[in-house]
């Protein structure tokens, strides 16, 4: 019965890579065919070919039904990564040079240009056109300015931002730059900046 089930089975697998044969260029190749298949007919042996190609057919789908089901699959592919805001906030302040530009950026995150602007754009970061980025020149980005705030947990960076580092979602954010304090509030996304200016 095994054997009956691998050559239902195994069929199936050869008259499927022949028709995905086929349909690569259906009219050379069905004309191959006919012209094949007319030769052969005029042959004086062609009992004995026709014998040999169906003994040939049976022993292939025995050999294809009786392989494990994984032995046919191809390896899968490695899964891309998550294009999550967190995961692109961090891209963003990894390569910012001062500016990001989408195209390292999608590059780094192994992503498209695209997909990119739809996930800046669902995080309200604007992109701008003309931006500059060391090694890369100019070109469509984020500029420094409008970088979305790093995570609470997030270790200072190269600016001297200040960032909280205990696990509190409301712990608020204090980033010194040139003249002013930023006071970020992770718990209100909608107020992301109270300026203090200094006297």
């Amino acid at each position: 019965m095994r054997v009956w089930i691998a050559i239902w089975t195994g069929s199936t697998v050869i008259c499927g890579r022949i028709g995905a044969w086929i349909a690569g260029g259906p009219a050379p190749r069905l004309i191959l065919l006919v012209l094949v298949t007319g030769f052969a007919k005029g042959l004086h042996r062609t009992t004995e070919l026709a014998c040999t190609a169906a003994g040939a057919w049976i022993v292939t789908a025995v050999a294809l039904g009786l392989r494990p089901p994984n032995a046919a699959a191809p390896p899968a592919a490695p899964e891309k990564p998550a294009l999550t805001p967190e995961a692109v906030t961090a891209a963003m302040h990894q390569l910012a040079a001062p500016h990001v530009q989408l195209a390292p950026l999608a590059e780094h995150l192994s992503t498209t240009t695209a997909d990119l602007r739809t996930v800046l754009g669902e995080m309200g970061v604007p992109i701008a056109g003309g931006v500059r980025m060391k090694g890369h020149g100019v070109s469509t980005g984020v500029k420094a300015e409008d970088l979305p705030p790093r995570s609470p947990t997030a270790a200072p960076d190269a600016k001297g931002a200040l960032t909280s580092d205990n696990n509190s979602n409301n712990a608020l954010i204090v980033e010194r730059q040139a003249g002013m304090s930023i006071i970020r509030d992770p718990a209100d996304r909608r107020r992301r900046r109270t300026l203090l200016r200094r006297s």
